[in-house]
């Protein structure tokens, strides 16, 4: 469970982090399950932060350091995530349905991406069309996709004629 006064420290606003951040370098917020949903933590950094199945629905997190981050099973759902850092972030499970990404690799936002980062992580069909879509600009190889359901999976094309 989230340390009491970590999620008081982070209700109270980005100042207040980023100077925890700053005096306690090798300390980080334990915000576990948390319930930060609207939160605006714009420009704070969380680096390190333990945030596993934290509600960040709706959230402001634009320009926030996140990098090494455990954001496993969050709800980020909506959550605003562009120009964030995300150097070694854990988004296994997270649900970033919604979620405001700006492209991998524009502006500010980094994200080191393994077999385990998104692991279990849904995203809206249009989002994965949009990295596709920059996996495609590799000069060398083209990726050809069809998204569909898993609940359609076992469907045989054209069962419905």
């Amino acid at each position: 469970m989230a340390d009491p006064e970590h999620v008081a420290l982070v209700r109270s606003g980005t100042e207040a982090v980023n100077a925890f951040a700053a005096e306690s370098r090798k300390a980080s917020l334990d915000l576990t399950g948390a319930d930060l949903q609207g939160i605006d933590l714009r420009d704070t950094n969380l680096k390190g932060a333990r945030l596993r199945g934290a509600d960040l629905r709706d959230a402001d997190l634009r320009n926030t350091t996140l990098n090494s981050a455990d954001l496993r099973e969050c709800d980020l759902r909506g959550a605003d995530l562009r120009a964030a850092n995300m150097h070694r972030t854990t988004l296994a499970g997270a649900d970033l349905r919604g979620a405001k990404l700006d492209a991998i690799g524009v502006g500010n936002q980094r994200m080191c991406i393994a077999p385990a980062t998104f692991q279990d992580a849904r995203w809206e069909r249009e989002e994965l069309e949009r990295i596709l879509e920059m996996i495609n600009l590799n000069p060398d190889w083209q990726v050809r996709y069809d998204i569909v359901p898993r609940d359609n999976l076992n469907t045989p094309p054209n069962a419905s004629d």
